[in-house]
């Protein structure tokens, strides 16, 4: 079967298409012309075609003859321009959908997130749950236009999977560990309301093992699913064990969440009227995730595709810091 990854150079589709190539599936890695394709240079089945989720003619030769197609492209950020991010995760995403249906494939999982909940608290949030709109959050607000594009193309001629992973983490993880880490080591991260909140990690490899499923499953076309570890873990947890393994003090810095918000709303809406193009460390999008439980239920991914997470949290941070320490080990002895 051959197989389209988008967005193939980024943590999660470099890790997809490499789980794709071992179990023998001819598959096709989307990258932008300046990507960089690090992660994918150990991936010699790998094909690689240069084109831009943005611009639709550039992906039409990457969808030839292709039967599945992992909508995984997105701007990973919570921070940045609207414009940006309507363009990937809304015209983007049409593009996508509409060059498959042109090109004749039979399913599209797409990559949603947790965040179109809009982080509204509360422990095993179910697929039922209402979207909060957030009307202020550009990643919230395009993430779950696009969810709602892409589902609205499931038909006879497509078939369309909608998959809502939690914060992703693991080797290559370049967008969270790769910043939260240093900040750890130097002390400068807190919590609010001492960490006490649940929160919602996934682990790469059972995020990769759902996606898998969701492209295979006969059940899944038309259906969202939740990806989520097994467990309900703590902010505290969670830092603590990072902070274990890379052999730091654990934070001291506890801020009350009646502190923390209105902070954020000034030094959010201060960046935004000075037109900062990066995030001011505390932001609305940040606190929201924190400041109250948000844990999702994984119930229906297990029921219908037989989803099992196989790696713990626990075990997830330690694989993951020990990436993170073999990665800035390396850049040192370059440098």
């Amino acid at each position: 079967m051959k197989v389209l990854v988008t967005g193939a150079n980024g943590f999660v589709g470099s890790t997809l298409c490499g789980s794709l190539i071992k179990t023998g599936h001819s598959a096709v890695g989307l990258v932008r012309s300046s990507s960089d394709l690090t992660f994918l240079k150990d991936l010699p089945g790998l094909q690689i075609v240069k084109g831009d989720i943005t611009q639709k003619e550039s992906i039409e030769a990457a969808m030839k003859d292709v039967s599945i197609v992992y909508q995984v492209a997105g701007y990973a950020s919570d921070w940045g321009p609207w414009k940006t991010f309507r363009s990937v995760h809304v015209e983007g995403v049409r593009n996508v959908m509409d060059t498959a249906l042109q090109c004749g494939v039979q399913r599209v999982v797409y990559m949603s997130s947790v965040s179109v909940y809009g982080f509204p608290g509360g422990v095993a949030i179910d697929e039922t749950a209402p979207l909060v709109p957030r009307s202020d959050d550009p990643y919230i607000t395009t993430k779950t236009e696009g969810e709602e594009l892409a589902l609205s193309y499931q038909s006879g001629k497509l078939e369309v999977v909608v998959l809502r992973p939690a914060g992703v983490y693991g080797p290559n993880d370049r967008t969270t560990t790769l910043q939260l880490a240093p900040v750890l080591v130097s002390r400068q991260f807190g919590y609010v309301d001492g960490g006490k909140y649940l929160m919602a990690p996934v682990y790469i490899d059972n995020l990769v093992q759902a996606i898998r499923l969701a492209a295979e499953n006969d059940r899944a076309p038309g259906q969202v699913y939740n990806v989520v570890d097994d467990g309900k873990v703590t902010w505290r947890e969670y830092v603590e064990w990072m902070c274990e393994d890379l052999n730091c003090k654990t934070p001291w810095l506890s801020v009350p969440k009646w502190i923390a918000w209105p902070l954020a709303v000034v030094l959010d809406n201060t960046a935004k009227l000075l037109k900062k193009r990066e995030s001011p460390m505390i932001n609305k999008y940040r606190v929201r995730a924190v400041m109250n439980d948000n844990h999702y239920s994984t119930e229906k991914a297990k029921r219908e595709l037989g989803y099992s997470p196989e790696i713990s949290t626990r075990e997830g941070i330690k694989r993951t810091i020990d990436w993170y320490l073999k990665y800035t080990d390396s850049n040192i002895q370059k440098t």
